[in-house]
């Protein structure tokens, strides 16, 4: 069998044309696992495509059997798009919808007319068992998977999470076509490549939608097979830097040991990145000091707000002192530290806010990021806006990371939230002393590009800067 898998265009994910950071990290282990039996081609319609035409021209090429596509809320509509394209070369080609958006709104994806499948969960045996089944149709049998059989719709039972990660191969990074067209976010080396290394969260917080695709269990990759992949990255590719996308790595803190030991021992050149961060709670001096010799060399942590009422409210199980005591130990170990903020949350008022931007000044992280919040569809944070009845958008293409807010809150407009945001960055980023810190910071051309992007990034986030030039704005807090 021929599968095409496309990750769609996220031109709506961020509210602004924003370069693509990594490849898709999703697509490329299901296109590892479908390798070992089919034949399997990667694009990305954001850098190998750009429109429709040569969408068309790249399926009559490739001429696959079925295209497998991921979506997050925000791109869903793209990854429908794609299907609808799909059909009209060929409508004989099946189609399937797999990632966060499939997972946890599976019924709204289903109804979707050019999608045959969804996949909800884990996707890699899913998809696997998927295609396998195309030419017997017993796809009954395959946990994870809802399909339509003569216009109704089948829901199997939910797909058990891969326990040993180590059977899975390495990415297909070999099938992304243009990889140098990736800008990852604040390297200092360039080529990067992007790398989890475990699964799941055990954390509660009502607005992430982890737990719902990965689990609350953490699940890991021994340090052995970690380190096997890191150095294909090299010896193949050239990786000067990986960037981890797991979501609590230093959750065992011994296997952040045993890895830093195989890194020393492989005298293996590479810097590392957590991009997701880590949790507070999750880190000591010993924990630190690991990562910093590692090669870690920034550190963010989820602060997601100032206010512990704000904190109790979304089930963070983190105090602000453990925050605190936590950037304390990290800028004491040398990280260039950074902070998660997330504006917007249930119980918010503009006195939660302003203890938001008068803690980000306190901790005095490098660089703070105050994210609205996107109130993904079935989490618990949807949940509980909906029966207040607060959501006031259900389009999905408006859940971007920085598109107006599709909710509001008793006292705080969608537009109030959008007020905070921008003062929250005036507020910290405009004194004097952080951009002189900012401007010191630049020891390579790579960092002095990439700070640049992250420059103007933050000024069209505080209302400063905009494609047509500075708009003359101010704020006080």
């Amino acid at each position: 069998m021929k599968c095409m898998l496309i990750n769609p265009s996220n031109s709506t994910v961020y509210g602004m044309s924003m370069p693509l950071p990594y490849p898709p990290l999703g697509l490329l282990y299901v296109a590892a696992t479908l390798e070992k039996e089919h034949e399997v081609c990667v694009y990305d319609y954001d850098i190998d495509l750009g429109n429709d035409e040569k969408l068309k021209e790249a399926i009559q090429r490739e001429k696959p059997d079925v295209v497998g596509l991921t979506a997050n809320t925000a791109i869903i509509a793209s990854a429908k798009n794609i299907a609808k394209v799909v059909k009209e070369v060929n409508k004989d080609i099946l189609v399937f919808i797999g990632g966060i958006h499939a997972t946890m709104d599976p019924d709204y994806c289903i109804k979707v007319n050019d999608f045959d499948f969804v996949l909800k969960g884990e996707a890699e045996y899913t998809a696997l068992a998927l295609i396998s089944h195309l030419r017997d149709s017993k796809f009954e049998e395959i946990n994870g998977l809802w399909f339509k059989r003569n216009g109704e719709v089948v829901r199997n039972k939910e797909a058990d999470y891969i326990e040993n990660l180590d059977e899975l191969p390495f990415p297909a990074r070999h099938l992304v076509k243009n990889p140098s067209a990736y800008t990852p976010p604040n390297a200092k080396r360039l080529p990067v490549t992007v790398m989890m290394t475990s699964r799941g969260c055990p954390g509660r917080c009502t607005f992430c939608c982890t737990k719902n695709l990965l689990g609350s269990r953490f699940r890991f990759r021994s340090p052995e097979n970690v380190v096997k992949e890191i150095r294909h990255c090299v010896e193949k590719y050239g990786i000067k830097e990986v960037h981890l996308v797991d979501d609590v790595f230093t959750f065992n803190k011994e296997r952040v040991f045993k890895i830093r030991d195989l890194m020393m021992e492989s005298k293996l050149d590479v810097d590392f990145v957590l991009f997701n961060g880590v949790r507070a709670d999750q880190v000591d001096m010993p924990v630190l000091m690991a990562l910093k010799s590692l090669g870690v060399y920034q550190l963010g942590f989820g602060c997601e707000s100032g206010s512990q009422e704000i904190l109790n409210n979304i089930k963070k199980g983190e105090k602000l002192e453990t925050i605190r005591n936590a950037y304390k130990m990290a800028k004491e170990v040398g990280f260039e530290t950074w902070a998660y903020f997330v504006l917007g949350l249930p119980g918010e008022t503009e006195e939660t806010l302003k203890e938001t931007i008068k803690f980000a000044k306190e901790i005095d992280a490098d660089f703070p990021k105050f994210h609205i919040l996107a109130p993904y569809p079935n989490s618990d944070v949807y949940k509980e806006l909906m029966k207040k009845n607060l959501i006031d958008d259900f389009d999905y293409e408006k859940y971007g990371i920085h598109t107006k807010p599709v909710h509001h809150l008793p006292g705080l407009s969608a537009e109030d939230m959008v007020r905070w945001q921008k003062k929250a960055y005036q507020s910290f980023y405009l004194r004097p002393r952080i951009i002189w810190k900012n401007i010191k910071r630049v020891r390579s051309f790579t960092q002095l590009k990439l700070n640049f992007k992250s420059a103007m990034f933050i000024l069209r986030q505080a209302g400063i800067f905009s494609k047509k030039g500075f708009i003359k704005q101010t704020a006080k807090v």
